[in-house]
């Protein structure tokens, strides 16, 4: 019996798992845009929440808020910021707030965590971002 046990065991610590990904170089592609190319409006603010417990939202499981695409990179934005899912869910709801808007410029991002079940995070976690930003339009 402890013979089976360990066989089973050493099978499953040896056996392995094949991972194969393959892409394609992006085109390296400059625009050159001036600042009379867009407008830009007066600094705008959004807010997005996010729940998790055991690291699923369930609230936004089946709904993907982040434009056309399912990546956070599709939400046109002109400046760097730290990517996460409630970061996007947030620059989601300031262009949805401000139709007409064309990007997000230089975002300026606050976020608040907490994890109410004893202080661990991985039972449960509230994120909430505040993201505040002008918008452009390009004539």
């Amino acid at each position: 019996m402890k013979k089976l046990l360990f066989i089973i065991g050493l099978v499953v610590t040896i056996s392995s798992c094949t991972t194969i990904n393959k892409s394609i170089k992006q085109p390296f592609s400059s625009i050159d845009i001036r600042m009379d190319d867009f407008d830009l409006t007066e600094q705008k603010t959004a807010n997005a929440t996010s729940i998790t417990f055991i690291g699923i939202d369930f609230h936004r499981l089946f709904i993907k808020q982040m434009g056309p695409g399912s990546t956070v990179s599709s939400i046109p934005v002109l400046g760097q910021y730290l990517g996460d899912a409630t970061t996007s869910y947030a620059m989601y709801n300031l262009l949805e707030e401000n139709d007409g808007s064309d990007f997000i410029f230089y975002p300026q991002i606050e976020k608040k965590t907490t994890c109410p079940i004893l202080g661990i995070c991985l039972i449960n976690r509230v994120s909430t971002v505040e993201v505040k930003a002008k918008l452009g339009t390009f004539k």
